[in-house]
């Protein structure tokens, strides 16, 4: 509750939810809470037995059990308060997703469906699917979901008893019933790295016993496919792959110094250094002691305080392990370690900019041993926050600033100063599509507005009404970014017809060249421009402003939908925060 109340105050005054603060403060009270429960059974429950721990003796063989199941449901209510309890705790949405999704209509594309549940070697599993992502709340229907919305699938252990775990290596895939063809993956997870199948290891607990940063989990997934080409295949979609199962144990409870407090303790102070142990799912932080060797791990995409999270594992001959414990001395050095920094999706613009796109990256283990340490451990704190300020100070900064705010604070500042992604190619090539602006939205904008400023804006009447002709719609509260080149008493607008470019009083608009971007392939802005609306003005009234993007090849702007008022102007860039490699203080 604590998790989603935080992120919900994060996106509502801010429009970002940092994931290095959430998901530690998630981590550490999870931590806290197995902690907690120890302290209380071992003062108040004196007479408690001890729970009998017991181990695979290695009679399971370890082969790939294939599975192919459907999607046969929703998933179902929850059925007690206790059960809502966990659905709250364990949901990726802030609390406002889920309050306005619960009132979506029943036609709508679910949230999550499950699959028919099946056992693998005497364990029970089911895949669990989210069509619209699992941080996803929008309802709408399939044609206009975006294209870019990644849909999410996760294995879900069902344990028979509390205190059963089992490590296991899976790959999945999701396939169209119908055709039989296989739905496309962004990422492959750990290796073999594949066009199809995600692929990973991990131990499967009980979800209170479940601390991923040390491996440990109840489910498992990631948001990896399209959720366009899910959702048309939606009602014959089904999942498939192999589970490998290469140990189980049962008593494993926190309250018997096992499970999810002994693994974190382990964890907490396991050393780094030549053979160290490494384990399927567990999350490393590379603390490196000169700069030839940080040097060296960075020119293999290994970067000092970053957390990354060990997909899968494999011996030198290729063979899966999960965990090295299971090798030689000199076997051990010579695994290889899938990699891949927890949290890369949203860090992906960063990463790019290191030319690292695919991954994970494959890297012996004792090219990294040396410098690993688990995330838990002390040595990996302060390059951890070192890691994240040098990343990304400002958002990092202003968000702690409002999560120590007090909530009335909190709420008036989002009517204050926002942040503002970027979502198109209109304003080319001085805001590029993911830029992060920082944004003022102090009373009397225009005041402070001056010709080829920047400006940030709700839709004219106009502008609706054209989107609502071709079949879209604008969402409530939409805001828009473009320059303005026209003030009020400016005379005789006019847009030259064979160049699209606008001229105020005889003389070209303020601004960069327009004319720096890439041509958008349909050339769609010619057929809006035919019954544009703002092709030619006499006068500027004192109420009214004249706007343009800076790629005229691309951008919808005062040429299609005519004069902009003043009072729909609502704010203006101070700073552009992300990417870093162009970050600058005041308008770009």
């Amino acid at each position: 509750l604590w998790h989603n109340s935080f992120t919900s105050i994060h996106e509502y005054s801010t429009g970002y939810s940092h994931p290095f603060l959430v998901e530690m403060a998630q981590e550490y009270l999870r931590v806290l809470a197995h902690v907690l429960l120890l302290l209380y059974f071992t003062i108040f429950t004196s007479g408690l037995t001890s729970i009998k721990t017991y181990k695979n003796d290695g009679t399971v063989p370890r082969t790939a059990v294939q599975f192919s199941v459907p999607f046969t449901e929703v998933r179902p209510k929850a059925r007690s308060a206790i059960e809502q309890f966990r659905y709250l705790w364990n949901d990726k949405r802030s609390v406002a997703d889920l309050i306005r999704d619960s009132r979506s209509d029943e036609n709508d594309i679910p949230y999550c469906v499950v699959s028919e549940k099946f056992e693998v070697q005497g364990f029970r599993f089911q895949v669990m699917l989210y069509p619209r992502g699992v941080f996803s709340s929008s309802s709408t229907d399939i044609n206009s979901r975006p294209d870019d919305i990644p849909a999410s699938a996760y294995l879900k252990f069902l344990p028979s008893e509390y205190g059963e775990e089992v490590d296991v290596c899976w790959r999945l895939r999701l396939a169209d019933g119908l055709t039989g063809d296989l739905l496309p993956v962004e990422t492959s997870g750990g290796l073999p790295k594949s066009t199809n199948t995600w692929s990973a290891a991990m131990t499967f607990c009980a979800r209170n016993e479940a601390v991923d940063s040390v491996g440990r989990t109840m489910d498992w997934g990631s948001s990896i496919w399209n959720s366009k080409q899910v959702c048309c295949c939606l009602s014959n979609i089904k999942a498939e792959g192999e589970i490998t199962i290469f140990d189980s144990r049962k008593g494993c409870s926190s309250l018997s110094f096992k499970g999810a407090f002994g693994d974190t303790l382990k964890a907490a102070v396991s050393p780094s250094g030549k053979g160290r142990i490494f384990r399927a799912g567990e999350v490393i932080v590379s603390v490196p002691d000169d700069h030839a060797e940080k040097q060296k791990l960075e020119n293999i995409g290994v970067y000092p305080g970053i957390d990354y999270r060990v997909m899968t594992l494999s011996d030198e001959d290729g063979n899966e392990i999960f965990t090295t414990e299971s090798l030689s001395k000199e076997g051990r050095d010579t695994a290889r370690l899938a990699l891949r920094p927890v949290g890369w999706k949203l860090q992906q613009q960063m990463w790019e900019t290191r030319g690292l796109r695919d991954w994970p990256i494959e890297i012996e283990a004792d090219a990294i041993a040396p410098t690993a340490y688990s995330r838990f451990n002390r040595r990996a704190s302060l390059s951890r926050f070192s890691a994240v300020l040098a990343n990304d100070i400002k958002a990092v900064l202003f968000a702690l600033a409002l999560a120590f705010a007090p909530i009335p604070a909190a709420l008036a500042g989002r009517e204050l100063i926002s942040f503002y992604a970027i979502p198109s190619a209109s304003m080319d090539p001085t805001l590029q599509k993911g830029d992060v602006l920082l944004v003022e939205k102090f009373p009397n904008i225009f005041s402070r507005t001056q010709r080829g400023d920047i400006v940030l804006f709700r839709s004219p009447m106009a502008l609706e009404e054209i989107i609502e002709s071709t079949g879209g719609s604008i969402k409530k509260n939409q805001i828009f970014v473009k320059r303005v080149v026209g003030m009020p008493g400016d005379r005789n607008i006019m847009m030259k017809e064979d160049t699209q470019e606008v001229l105020i009083d005889g003389k070209l608009a303020v601004g960069p060249p327009r004319n720096l971007c890439d041509d958008e392939p349909l050339r769609l802005i010619d057929k809006l421009l035919a019954n544009g609306k703002g092709k030619s003005f006499e006068l500027l009234e004192a109420e009214d402003t004249y706007v343009l993007g800076d790629c005229k090849d691309v951008s919808v702007d005062s040429r299609v939908f005519g004069k902009l008022p003043k009072k729909n102007i609502v704010g203006k860039p101070v700073a552009r925060v992300w990417p870093l490699e162009r970050f600058t203080i005041g308008s770009p």
